[in-house]
């Protein structure tokens, strides 16, 4: 156990973002590596603008998705906590439900609420599926998921040990964006595996809006968001993004975001669309994932 909890401090330590920043750009090299051979047409451009956007929003990320979400942890651990000293045997497994089930949601939550949406589309903005694009993002995506972590806090879960399966299980995340594993049976109907993520970066209609979870499928089965392997899967937004400068790419979704605003006459529909789905529009005309959802395509002028 002393060994065990040696790993988790060194893990959810000073050192835990450059384990992440390791696994990334490690994975990153060995897959172009790799692609030499195994993928030719590997497209070094997108993969260039992937890792700019990631060094962009990890930039922007350090106050606002490290700094501010660890003080208030730590709040909460110190001033809140219900159990006092929880055994790292119990806390581990905790600590990692507790994760999924914030992952989960926020994943879920980013995907069915308009603005959010456009935060998060610049992650699903690639027409690729690799290592560089498990990173790629907008600053303020993902922010719910450090909020909910205060759930966590409030139990008795030491920081460090939550920083640790954080990192961890992010660390897994990095890995199911590989392009060269294939399906892995079994393991396909359990874990988030490379193929079944996949499924989640897809634009074909049975796949889009599914499989949010990081690292197993357990919530998504619990609530219904479960798309297995069939047709193989097409990375993308359903409205293509082309756009391989991080600077004007980070704002895909926006851009996106403002177009369907524009097209509404009242500014109480202008507001909604920033809270409703982003397959919703004030007139019925579906200008957002409408293959998914059979609304009216919008006609030519």
């Amino acid at each position: 156990m002393e060994s065990l909890r040696e790993v988790v401090e060194f893990v959810g330590g000073p050192v835990s973002l450059w384990i992440l920043a390791g696994v990334y750009f490690g994975s990153v090299i060995l897959e172009r590596i790799w692609a030499i051979r195994g993928n030719p047409d590997y497209d070094n451009k997108d993969a260039l603008a992937s890792i700019g956007l990631n060094l962009m929003s990890s930039t922007l990320n350090l106050v606002l998705g490290i700094l501010i979400p660890l003080a208030l942890y730590v709040l909460v651990y110190d001033n809140l906590r219900l159990f006092e000293d929880i055994a790292l045997w119990i806390a581990i497994p905790i600590a990692f439900l507790a994760h999924e089930l914030a992952y989960y949601w926020d994943h879920r939550l980013n995907h069915r609420v308009g603005l959010l949406w456009a935060f998060h589309a610049i992650h699903h903005s690639s027409n690729e599926f690799n290592h560089s694009t498990a990173a790629r993002g907008f600053f303020l995506d993902g922010q719910l998921k450090r909020l909910f972590a205060v759930v966590p806090a409030f139990i008795g879960i030491d920081p460090v040990v939550y920083i640790a399966v954080s990192v961890l299980t992010n660390a897994y995340g990095i890995w199911n964006h590989a392009s060269y594993v294939p399906r892995l049976g079994w393991l396909d109907r359990v874990f988030m595996t490379p193929k079944m993520h996949k499924v989640h970066h897809a634009n074909q209609p049975q796949y889009i809006d599914r499989n949010y979870s990081q690292v197993t499928l357990l919530f998504d089965r619990m609530f219904s968001s479960t798309a297995y392997l069939d047709e193989e899967p097409n990375p993308g937004l359903v409205k293509p993004v082309y756009d391989y400068n991080p600077l004007t790419a980070q704002f895909a979704g926006l851009k996106q975001l403002q177009e369907r605003m524009d097209t509404a006459p009242r500014w109480q529909d202008k507001v909604a669309y920033l809270y409703r789905p982003p397959e919703w529009s004030h007139d019925g005309i579906c200008r957002s994932d409408c293959p998914k959802y059979q609304l009216r395509e919008p006609q030519p002028v």
